[in-house]
């Protein structure tokens, strides 16, 4: 009797890292598969999300435990065999944290491998929010990062996270710790808003943007976007009472205005190293929202009228883009947002596009 030996594919593009990657992943963590079993899951941050967790949901908005930050040697990604001497280092952040203090704990964390690895630049794979972060830290630290792979980061903010606010994913796993109140007290989840407050339409033109400054805790108190404001139930009381709810979200628009500032080019001398953004064009996606009045005059989200547009499901194409006057690549996948590092040829393309510009 003969054995066939197993044949492991090799992709192109891998065989140029020639450092430290840093894997870092949105909120809610991307999507890989486990190499033994088989079975999705997510990265770092998949405790919490697993369908019979234990874990307390730990709603109240005075949250400020992170999970450990995790670093592991890896020679495989979703079954694949990687044949060189680096090691895949997982950053997992807290979500219940503002972007501008998870960027803080990214630095430290970098920091740490440049230090301890000879001061060798580090090469970062950021999915969607985690780009975000990445970006950020780019722009104040620049000596520690030598190239970027961002995948579905929404640059220009992405529209549909005020259905999230609203009504929650109920379809991920626990729906209780997938609701609106959940949401809420996600802060994280405010970075994605649209920095440019374009995500609402005129209900009689979608032409023209609405006159609506989502930053502005005012104009929140004045709408139906999220029940979580202007409503007493017990959910939503685990939260806080309502006066400390909408403090909470002043502190964080404020904190979100301020991260997005530094996503902007530091200045117009800065030197970036090569950075290429992986998008997905073929799924629809919501890419806004028309804004109406309810009876008793508050602003009210037409959710069931979105705007559709082509993106990765979960962020329209052109929000991928960086912010203006900063270089990048582009590498196409047919994936959808939460599955596209699991097309490593796509991956392999940005791995040379970045690694090639050395």
């Amino acid at each position: 009797m003969t054995f066939k030996k197993k044949v492991v594919k090799e992709i192109p593009g891998f065989e140029y890292i020639h450092s430290d990657i840093v894997l870092i992943p949105g909120f809610r963590g991307s999507k890989l598969v486990n190499d033994k079993t088989k079975k999705t899951g997510w990265i770092s941050l998949c405790t919490p999300f697993l369908p019979h967790s234990k874990e307390s949901i730990d709603l109240p908005l005075n949250i400020t435990k992170h999970e450990q930050d995790s670093t592991t040697s890896s020679t495989s990604i979703n079954g694949t065999i990687i044949h060189q001497p680096f090691k895949l280092h997982k950053f997992s952040y807290d979500w219940r944290r503002t972007n501008e203090s998870s960027t803080e704990i990214f630095i430290k964390f970098l920091q740490d491998i440049y230090n301890n690895n000879g001061n060798k630049k580090i090469y970062i794979i950021a999915h969607s929010n985690g780009g975000l972060i990445s970006l950020s830290t780019l722009h104040q630290h620049p000596h520690l990062i030598g190239g970027i792979i961002f995948a579905g980061t929404p640059f220009g903010g992405a529209p549909g996270i005020f259905g999230n606010l609203r009504h929650g994913i109920p379809i991920l796993f626990n729906k209780k710790f997938q609701d609106d109140a959940a949401h809420f007290a996600l802060r994280t989840v405010f970075s994605l808003m649209p920095p440019k407050l374009d995500a609402f339409k005129d209900q009689d033109d979608s032409t023209k943007y609405a006159n609506i400054d989502y930053f502005d805790v005012e104009e929140w108190k004045n709408s139906d976007w999220s029940l979580a404001i202007n409503e007493d139930n017990p959910r939503y009381n685990e939260l806080g009472t309502r006066q400390e709810r909408i403090d909470y979200l002043q502190r964080t628009l404020e904190a979100a205005k301020r991260f997005h500032k530094t996503l902007e080019k530091p200045s117009e001398n800065f030197e970036y190293p090569p950075l290429c953004t992986l998008v997905s064009n073929i799924h629809l996606t919501n890419g806004g929202y028309p804004m109406g009045k309810l009876d008793d005059g508050r602003h009210s989200i037409l959710y069931d009228k979105a705007i559709a547009a082509d993106g990765d499901s979960a962020v329209p194409i052109e929000r991928t883009k960086l912010p203006e006057g900063i270089p990048f690549e582009v590498v196409h996948t047919d994936n959808s947002h939460g599955s596209l590092l699991e097309d490593l040829e796509a991956v392999g393309k940005a791995l040379q596009t970045i690694f090639n510009k050395h």
